[in-house]
């Protein structure tokens, strides 16, 4: 149940990525269709300036002259302010060759500009001749022309970012509804493990199948790979020879230091008397299991006695590696072992937290916490000591 729901939590931590792209680039697109928008709109206040300057009439020179110029100066800030918007946006690039409208925007502003020095001229010459009539009927139909072409281009443009912009949201929206779909029964079923643990009374069969369960994740290997010398056949640990394998197999890191905590049961030999070699086999068997629970991908444990057991565990943190020793022994003092014949109320460990030196090997330094554990003065029930070098 703890593994799935790390897994759960790793898959809905992937979809929240996936969902803030997806926001991202709809918050792309919808400031871009803006972008367009005003771009549209620009050209038809440039349309309209246009359109200003055939209104010009030679009644008043001066009037003419001065409108003119105030005229051009608008025409001129508009191609500029165009030339900034299509700049700005990001994501026309993606629909639309750059290059290919700054051709337009280059011809617009150059039939612009010939429009306006060709009324400019008309002005102050003041001669209404064939043709000056005739070059400003074809500037102003250049410019039309520009002008109406480049907002039907931009008007396609805004339309194909619509248009994919609403894909995009479409996708977003069921995606979502997909995994809130999917995540309510994971989360469901996931709190219901969680409340079932949590009782008080749990029911015992549930408990066992659940146990059945951890202990098959935990210890599911190839069988066409398996060695069984490297388990230990009641508590299915790695045994001493295969705790040895794996560590002489993996490589640690250069700055890892290898910290081994050797311990056992307090006064096993004692309780052993009491009761049968069947119901000692199933107090270890449950031990095991909740060790089990403390080897990660890192950290191996194994037992190398009828009572004695190792927690390999190499890490850059001293003090986190004994912490995890100290709640190894707090979890079993915590545990109830019940049988039908006796009724064990709880079981306590102790042992030797080792600094294991680089010049030696992982076998001295089990060897050495084994000795310690059976001659040292210094241990006493339920405690752990510490050895920083050997």
């Amino acid at each position: 149940m703890k593994l799935s729901i790390v897994s759960l939590l790793r898959q809905l931590r992937v979809h929240l990525l996936i969902v803030t792209l997806l926001s991202i680039v709809i918050l792309l697109f919808n400031t871009s269709q803006n972008q367009t928008a005003s771009v549209i709109k620009s050209l038809y206040a440039h349309q309209k300036l246009v359109e200003n300057l055939t209104e010009l009439h030679e009644n008043d020179f001066g009037l003419t002259l001065i409108k003119l110029e105030s005229l051009r100066n608008k025409l001129q800030f508009n191609i500029d302010d165009l030339d900034r918007k299509l700049s700005l946006d990001i994501a026309a690039r993606y629909i639309q060759d750059p290059a290919y409208e700054k051709r337009w925007l280059e011809s617009l502003q150059q039939h612009t500009m010939n429009y306006h020095a060709t009324v400019q001229t008309h002005a102050t010459t003041r001669q209404d001749t064939k043709t000056y009539q005739e070059v400003l009927k074809t500037e102003r139909a250049a410019i039309a022309s520009a002008l109406t072409d480049f907002i039907e281009v931009q008007n396609n443009i805004l339309f194909q970012k619509e248009a994919l912009n609403s894909y995009i949201i479409y996708f977003t929206v069921f995606y979502i509804i997909l995994i809130a779909i999917s995540y309510f029964g994971k989360m469901s079923r996931s709190i219901r493990d969680l409340h079932a643990i949590n009782r008080r009374t749990p029911d015992y069969d549930y408990r066992v199948k659940e146990l059945e369960y951890l202990s098959k994740v935990l210890h599911k290997v190839d069988e066409e790979k398996r060695d069984e010398s490297y388990r230990d056949p009641l508590s299915q640990l790695h045994s001493l020879k295969g705790v040895l394998h794996i560590y002489n197999r993996k490589k640690i890191p250069y700055n890892y230091t290898t910290y081994v905590y050797v311990f056992s049961i307090d006064n096993y030999k004692e309780i052993r008397s009491h009761i049968s070699e069947e119901t000692s086999q199933a107090i270890l068997k449950k031990l095991s299991f909740i060790l089990s629970l403390y080897e990660k991908t890192n950290e191996y444990i194994a037992r190398i006695g009828y009572d004695e057991f190792v927690l390999v565990l190499p890490s850059d943190n001293q003090d986190a590696a004994y912490n995890t020793c100290e709640q190894l022994r707090k979890t079993v003092e915590e545990a109830r072992f019940k049988t039908e014949r006796i009724n064990v109320q709880h079981l306590t460990v102790s042992g030797v937290f080792i600094v294991k030196p680089k010049d030696k090997t992982l076998e001295s330094a089990i060897t050495y916490g084994t000795h310690f554990l059976k001659t040292s003065p210094k241990r006493h029930a339920n405690t752990n000591s510490i050895v920083l070098g050997f």
